[in-house]
């Protein structure tokens, strides 16, 4: 018996159930009126957006502002040549300057938070 002998079994197709696939510019049948808890779900996957939202938006403006302060930091040379108790201000306004940067934008964000928070509390309760 040769390796040519040997055949293989016959190829079977293995599916899933199957999809009911929209074509474009098909409108489906009109569907029942949307349930409270379907306009749940958009409210909560809107609140989950705008949050998204401010995080993005506080996270680029907070590295653009870090990132220019450091650039003015490092173009600045009187920064360089002055100095506070033995150390230079560049060096002050690294370790201690920013800190306030970083305190501004968690309270920007909490706000814009507790906003979207508030918003979404007031449509969920017109349902």
């Amino acid at each position: 018996m040769s390796a040519r002998d040997v055949t293989p079994p016959p190829r079977r197709r293995i599916t899933g159930p199957p999809r009911r696939a929209q074509a474009p510019g098909i409108r489906r049948p009109a569907e029942a009126a949307p349930t409270s808890r379907d306009v749940g779900a958009i409210y909560l996957r809107s609140l989950i957006r705008a949050q998204l939202r401010l995080a993005v938006v506080c996270c680029i403006g907070f590295v653009l502002t870090l990132t220019s302060a450091a650039v003015i930091i490092a173009t600045v040379p009187a920064l360089h040549e002055s100095y506070v108790v033995g150390v230079p201000w560049s060096w002050v306004l690294q370790a201690y300057g920013m800190y306030p940067l970083i305190l501004a934008f968690a309270v920007i964000y909490a706000r814009g938070a507790g906003r979207n928070e508030q918003r979404y509390h007031s449509l969920e309760g017109r349902q």
